[in-house]
This record gives C-alpha cells, sequence and structure tokens, in this order.
C-alpha cells in the first residue's frame, strides 16, 4: 500500500498552467501497473505499451496534431460494426501503439495532466475506464451506479448498450480531466449535448464512424448525454436539467439597419411584460413586416418614410402570405389577423413613446384589424362523450389517465393542468375535493370544485410521485422550485403526451374522426363541455367565470347563449304551436299571424329577449320600448315559467297598495291597483293561482 501511495494521492492541479498535456512519471506509472489484479503476463504488456506509447510521443501536445484517426489507432482482426477500419496504407504499427495507449491515457486523464478532446472521445467506441477509477481509489463506478439508480427510479426504462448514463459521465470526467463528478456544471452538460449535435463538424470524425452511420449514433449519443444531465440534476450536483433543445439565434427582423434596431428595442420593452409565448407571435408579426419591407418598399431606409398608403399596402399583402416553411399551404385568419394587430401596436407604442424613425402618428389603429368569426365553442356531444371517457380510463399511463380527468371535470387549460403543483389538492369543509390550478395563460392562480373521479386520479398519481427522489424544477412563473405533480422521467412532461396522443388513439379507434380524417376532439373541448354543461345546468355567469378562469363576463356569457337544450325549451314554450302563453301578442302568435322575416330574427336571437316577467318580441326594426311592460307593451310575452316571478310581483304591488292607502297617496294606489290587475289578468290567462305558496 505505501508503495503505491505515490498515484493513489495524485490529483488533479489547480492552476491553468498545469492544465497542459503530460506524461506522468515512470515510476508512477509503473507502480500502478504492478498493483492491478493481472497476470505477470499482462503486467509485462502494459509496461510494454506506455514505453513504446512515450517513445513515439515523448511529447504529448505532438500526439494531439495527429489526425483523429491516427490517434484512436486499431488492432489488426479488430471487429468494430460500428468503427469503420483505417484505408489501405495505414501505418498498422502506430495503429497498433495507439490502440493500447487507450489503459495510459485514460490514466492521465483520471489524474489531472491530459484532457481528453471530444473527437476521441466520441471516435473511440468502447471505453472502460472503471478498472483505473477503481484502482486508483476514485469513487466513479459507485457515483455512476448511484445515478442510475436514480433515474430509473424516475420512471427511466433500464439502461442497456444503447442507453447508458455511464457514458456521458466518463467522458465528462476525462473530458475535464477530473474524475469529481461532484464539480461538473450545467454547462459542462450542454457543452457535450452541443458537441454531439454537430459531431459532423470534428474534424476526421466521419472517417471513424462513417457517414451513413453517423445519424443512428447521434440519436444514442444525445439520447445518453441528456439522461446523464437529468441524473446530475436531480442528486444536486448541477443547477439546472438538461434543455430540451438547442436554443437558435432568432433571425434578423429585416435588413436594414435602423429599422431593425427599432424591431429589436421594441421587442425588448415588451419582453418586460409579456411571456415568452406571446413574444414569439410578436416576433413572428414584426419579421413579416421586415420582410414585405425588404421585397417590397426596398428604398425605404427607415420606417419614418412610410405613410398610411404603404400599411394599407402591406395589410393587403397579409391575405396573400403563406407559410414559410410550407409555401403551400395558406395563412389562417387568425394569425393573419394577428401579424396586422401586431404592426398596429408596434406604432402606436413607438407613436406614444415618441421615437426616432418613427412616424409621428399611428398609420393604422383598431378599426383596420380584420374581423374574424365568433366561433360557438365545440363541446362533445354526449353520444361521443361518454365512450371516450371510458377509454380515458382504460388508458396505461397514469400521468396521461389523469391529465384527460382533470381536464374533463376542471374545465382547465392544458397549461393549468400540465402545471399542477404535487400539493395542488386539498378539500372544501364540507369534503368536497378542490383543486389549485397554477397560473396559466391569464397569469392567475384559481381554485376549482373537482369531480371525485379527478381528484382519486390526483391522489393515485400523488403516492406514485411521493416515491420518486426528483428535485424541484425552477418555476420562471414563480421564480422558485416546484415538484410538479405531471413529472415524467425527470422533466415535465409535455402537452402532446399527456393530451394529444392519447385522444389520437382513442378517436382513431372509436372512428370519432371530422371530414378530413384527422381526431374530432381535441383536449380543449372537455373545457368548452364544462361550460356547456354548467350553463345548461342553470349556474350563474359569475360561477362559469370563476371555474374556466375567464377575465370578462362576455367571454362566459357565450355558454350561456349556446345551451342548446335550454334555448330549445324556452323556444318552444313561446312559439310552438298550442304553448300556453299570456300576453297582448298571445293571440298573434296563435294565429300564425307572424312574418316570416320576423319568425327568423326570434329563432336567431331568442335568447335576446328575456326580461324579468317573460319575454319582449320586439323587433330591432321597431326601435327601442319605452313603456310600462306590464300594462300595454304590444309586444310583451310570458309563460308559465314566470308565474312564480309574477306572483312575487303581485305580492309586492299589494305591499306597496296598503302602505299608499295608509299615507293617503290616491294616484299611488291607483298606479299599484292597474299594476296588479294586469298581473291578475295575466295570470289567469296562464291558468295560475294569484297567491304565492307558503314557503
Amino acid at each position: 500500500m505505501n508503495a503505491n501511495a505515490s498515484w493513489r494521492t495524485a490529483s488533479a492541479p489547480d492552476t491553468p498552467a498545469h492544465w497542459a498535456p503530460r506524461h506522468c512519471p515512470e515510476a508512477e506509472y509503473s507502480a500502478f501497473v504492478a498493483s492491478l489484479p493481472i497476470s505477470d503476463r499482462w503486467h509485462r504488456k502494459h509496461a510494454q505499451f506506455h514505453l513504446r506509447f512515450r517513445q513515439t510521443y515523448p511529447d504529448l501536445h505532438i500526439w494531439f496534431t495527429q489526425p483523429l484517426r491516427v490517434r484512436l489507432g486499431w488492432r489488426n482482426g479488430e471487429g468494430q460494426n460500428r468503427r469503420l477500419a483505417p484505408e489501405p496504407g495505414f501505418d498498422a504499427t502506430t495503429a497498433w501503439i495507439n490502440f493500447n495507449a487507450r489503459h495510459y491515457l485514460t490514466y492521465l486523464a483520471l489524474t489531472g495532466r491530459l484532457r481528453m478532446d471530444w473527437g476521441w472521445l466520441l471516435g473511440i467506441g468502447v471505453l472502460k475506464p472503471f478498472h483505473v477509477s477503481d484502482q486508483l481509489g476514485l469513487p466513479l463506478r459507485e457515483h455512476s451506479e448511484r445515478l442510475r439508480e436514480g433515474l430509473l427510479a424516475l420512471g427511466h426504462a433500464p439502461d442497456d448498450k444503447r442507453f447508458s448514463v455511464s457514458w456521458g459521465l466518463i467522458r465528462l470526467a476525462l473530458h475535464r480531466g477530473d474524475p469529481d463528478l461532484n464539480t461538473l456544471t450545467g454547462d459542462d452538460v450542454e457543452e457535450m449535448r452541443h458537441t454531439i449535435r454537430h459531431c459532423e463538424r470534428i474534424p476526421g470524425l466521419l472517417q471513424v464512424v462513417g457517414e451513413g452511420h453517423c445519424p443512428t449514433l447521434k440519436l444514442a449519443w444525445a439520447t445518453n448525454a441528456f439522461r446523464t444531465g437529468l441524473a446530475l440534476f436531480h442528486t444536486g450536483i448541477t443547477d439546472r436539467p438538461p434543455l430540451r433543445e438547442e436554443t437558435l439565434p432568432p433571425p434578423r427582423l429585416c435588413s436594414k439597419p435602423r429599422i431593425d434596431a427599432v424591431f429589436e428595442r421594441f421587442l425588448a420593452e415588451r419582453a418586460l411584460v409579456l411571456r415568452p409565448e406571446s413574444m414569439s407571435s410578436t416576433r413572428g408579426g414584426l419579421r413579416r413586416f421586415g420582410l414585405w419591407l425588404d421585397t417590397e418598399r426596398p428604398h425605404i431606409a427607415s420606417l419614418d418614410q412610410l405613410d398610411r398608403a404603404d400599411l394599407v399596402a402591406f395589410m393587403e399583402s397579409v391575405h396573400r402570405l403563406r407559410k414559410i416553411k410550407h409555401p403551400d399551404q395558406a395563412l389562417s385568419r387568425a394569425y393573419r389577423a394577428g401579424i396586422i394587430s401586431t404592426v398596429a401596436v408596434f406604432f402606436r407604442h413607438a407613436a406614444v413613446a415618441e421615437w426616432n424613425d418613427v412616424p409621428a402618428r399611428p398609420l393604422i389603429t383598431h378599426a383596420d384589424m380584420p374581423r374574424v368569426i365568433e366561433r360557438v365553442p365545440r363541446f362533445i356531444p354526449e353520444d361521443q362523450l361518454g365512450p371516450v371517457m371510458d377509454q380515458v380510463r382504460q388508458l396505461d399511463c397514469p400521468l396521461q389517465r389523469c391529465a384527460l380527468l382533470v381536464a374533463r371535470w376542471s374545465g382547465a387549460r392544458r397549461t393549468e393542468i400540465r402545471k399542477l403543483h404535487l400539493d395542488s389538492l386539498d378539500a372544501y369543509p364540507d369534503g368536497t375535493p378542490r383543486l389549485r390550478l397554477a397560473a396559466g395563460k391569464a397569469l392567475k392562480e384559481r381554485t376549482v370544485p373537482l369531480h371525485e373521479e379527478a381528484a382519486q386520479a390526483i391522489r393515485s398519481l400523488v403516492a406514485l410521485r411521493q416515491t420518486q427522489c426528483d428535485r424541484g424544477v425552477h418555476d420562471p412563473d414563480l421564480g422558485r422550485p416546484v415538484r410538479y405533480l405531471f413529472l415524467r422521467n425527470g422533466r415535465l412532461a409535455g402537452p402532446d403526451y399527456l393530451f394529444a396522443n392519447p385522444l389520437r388513439a382513442i378517436c382513431q379507434e372509436l372512428g370519432i374522426l371530422n371530414g378530413v380524417g384527422k381526431p374530432a376532439i381535441h383536449p380543449h373541448r372537455f373545457r368548452h363541455t364544462l361550460g356547456t354543461q354548467l350553463a345548461e345546468k342553470g349556474a350563474r355567469v359569475q360561477t362559469i367565470m370563476k371555474v374556466l378562469g375567464h377575465k370578462s363576463p362576455g367571454m362566459s356569457m357565450t355558454y350561456t347563449h349556446i345551451s342548446d337544450p335550454t334555448v330549445l325549451a324556452d323556444y318552444q314554450a313561446v312559439l310552438q304551436p298550442g304553448a300556453l302563453i299570456a300576453g297582448p301578442l298571445a293571440d298573434t302568435l296563435r294565429s300564425g299571424q307572424l312574418d316570416q322575416d320576423a319568425l327568423d330574427w326570434l329563432k336567431t336571437n331568442f335568447y335576446k329577449t328575456e326580461l324579468e316577467l317573460g319575454r319582449c318580441l320586439r323587433l330591432p326594426q321597431e326601435g327601442p320600448c319605452e313603456c310600462d311592460l306590464y300594462l300595454n307593451c304590444a309586444k310583451f310575452i310570458t309563460t308559465p315559467q314566470y308565474a312564480p316571478r309574477l306572483r312575487e310581483r303581485l305580492c309586492v304591488e299589494r305591499q306597496l297598495i296598503t302602505d299608499a292607502q295608509d299615507r293617503g297617496w290616491d294616484r299611488e294606489i291607483e298606479r299599484h291597483q292597474r299594476i296588479a290587475d294586469r298581473i291578475t289578468s295575466l295570470l289567469d290567462d296562464l291558468g295560475e293561482s294569484h297567491d304565492e305558496p307558503t314557503r
């Protein structure tokens, strides 16, 4: 043990100057080889391998200047199905020397004397550093196994020959020349992933792995690197999880420097108040405007040279735009309107801020926005909802099953469900489950009552998540780490995995497809379904607003207006033949004397006719009604549905008559008596009693 103390205590130097590649003392490596648990024959072989390599490359700088194919080496007769053999004429002796030096090079890297480049680490194929690290007394194998077990606990499939956590850990340690995994950072992981994405740029690598086989290897390497980054994050070594994909620099918005500078200034200011999703659409709208300026107005160097005619021409061109990635497809109406809206907001913002190089007044306003169709929310019919939910309950994945059940019974948006916290479920005082929804589109948390079926699915998933030792993921909205409910393989589950993928399979199996063969049910239709059902059950607008998270009553009124069964019942109670009705217009309706235009308007806008005690069938062209509806309005109509309100109003009028009699107010007695007589007449026509039932 004492004889080997020199190499067992070898550590990586701290100063950058010591990071120059260098050989270790011959005595140190000889002592290390002598301690290896191998036969005497292999002791002599390793000593020879080391000696030949040092004689060939006394200065390691010379070794690094050699082509990658030379530095990797090759053993004659070696069968590597994922590496190409050297071309004819390759120096077999040099290939043998470099191949047999891998053990020594690993020793140099693990003792801080060498930093291996990514070309060598990716091109080497099989790499076995654990024999060296174990003999050095380094816990590299134990750390690797612990990280692997952590990933398995998060739901990852067991490692196999293609997807291995140790693959990335080994290469990170050798690349940094430091076997201490606790010193790794998120930047180290992202450097490895970036190199893998662009590995074809590494000189000589395609000569080793083959150009045709490189894409397959890149996928395997990328998976290994990603899983390595997750393992390091959830064990608390790195400060952030690996990014899902590499962020590319955005393209320039305009080729004119002065115009592009104003665009970027606007984006920088809007980024202070808008979410990243909104910033993406804003940048896209400005880019479309910049491309139009480059092609249609090449002589314009500054935006203050534009006038309204130029902007009108741009708005006309928007209707002819095609998708950038799919030129054969036209832009949707909503996207075209979004482009014009973005440009209008830009000019208004710049004018109010009095920027240079922009017009002093906005060239287009809100009045120039193209009108879009106000579509009726697409709820799921009952004959489709039942079979779909039966299939949802049979899903194998607990995350997908829970997410769709919560969407069905909470009316929440996908983004709100996806970002549910682990402790988001509790209960009201009466025991009804209560769900705290994460901040979504409106940037506002809210609580909603939840059906027991969805609550039980959440409890089951929480119990499963409690067994996973994951680390909280940073939430940019809250500014702190959060343990999410829907965590899949150590990452926040994607919306397609939670919602779109299972619904697509269910719709295909049940044959619920639209006219072009695509799934007819998307996740947002569960939200529309709950809103429609609340309206049909008579829920107040304020209730619908709270449950669905609407900002304005008008958004929730949409569901009350399109509650088909309710509107149909009221419509039939008034306009169908033989309906029991009362009022001046009753005889006209019974005799069928209402003209077709008036009838068509009532069919479309019947929900607009409701009043406190009945309905007013006055048409828009007749102007506003200014008379007392209970005395002499010729368009007033009522049904037995309003009889309780009529009796309540009759009781109030009788109380007012008594009060007026006590005060001696003869005119008030006459006025309230006429209203009471009118209500009594309406109740008689409906066949209803006059007295309100005893409560």
